[in-house]
């Protein structure tokens, strides 16, 4: 084995990465907004609710406050320019929407937008909010997701061309290209 380097403990979730980026839709006020984010993971199935980490000083961390409520849509890698834009502007300056050249969609039971052109979405009602160091954990209770039915069927189908956006650190990202099976020796082929 290769001999391994001590790492700063704050670099512990990179370790953990890449998962998935995802695009968060907030709405107060009929203002909407969109903040790319990694850090989010599905926290149980029965109800199914998933987390996100947001810092107290970002626009989408007051609009989940205030509203209570919040879209993920997960992007492919053809949105890489879209998503980076939308995870190093703020939405205070700004309509990411438009600058980013993203759709809102309606919702199926949230007031928060989806966006378009992404390949499945989650909406979700705030459960209860968590303070941790600089972040604050939002647990959300899914109301309802969607996919597009190629891309998926109990697990995420990788296609060439559709393939889901990794978020490394700072401006690079990657996208998974081909599934590996585990065989154990006892299994049949």
């Amino acid at each position: 084995m290769a001999s391994l380097r001590a790492l700063e403990r704050r670099q512990a979730a990179r370790l953990l990465e890449p998962g998935p980026v995802t695009l968060v839709t907030t709405l107060f006020r009929s203002q909407h907004n969109v903040m790319a984010a990694a850090w989010v993971t599905p926290m149980g199935n029965d109800p199914a609710l998933i987390a996100i980490a947001i810092q107290p000083d970002r626009l989408t961390h007051e609009f989940i406050t205030r509203g209570e409520f919040f879209g993920v849509s997960i992007p492919t890698i053809d949105l890489l320019n879209a998503v980076h834009r939308c995870g190093v502007e703020s939405g205070r300056d700004r309509d990411k929407f438009l600058t980013a050249g993203l759709t809102p969609m309606d919702a199926a039971e949230i007031e928060a937008p989806l966006v378009e052109e992404c390949v499945a979405h989650i909406e979700c009602g705030v459960i209860e909010r968590i303070s941790l160091t600089n972040h604050d954990l939002f647990i959300g209770e899914v109301l309802a997701a969607s996919v597009v039915d190629e891309l998926f069927s109990d697990r995420w189908v990788i296609q060439e061309g559709s393939e889901l956006l990794h978020h490394i650190a700072g401006d690079q990202y990657a996208a998974l290209g081909r599934v590996y099976r585990a065989r154990l020796e006892d299994e049949e082929t």
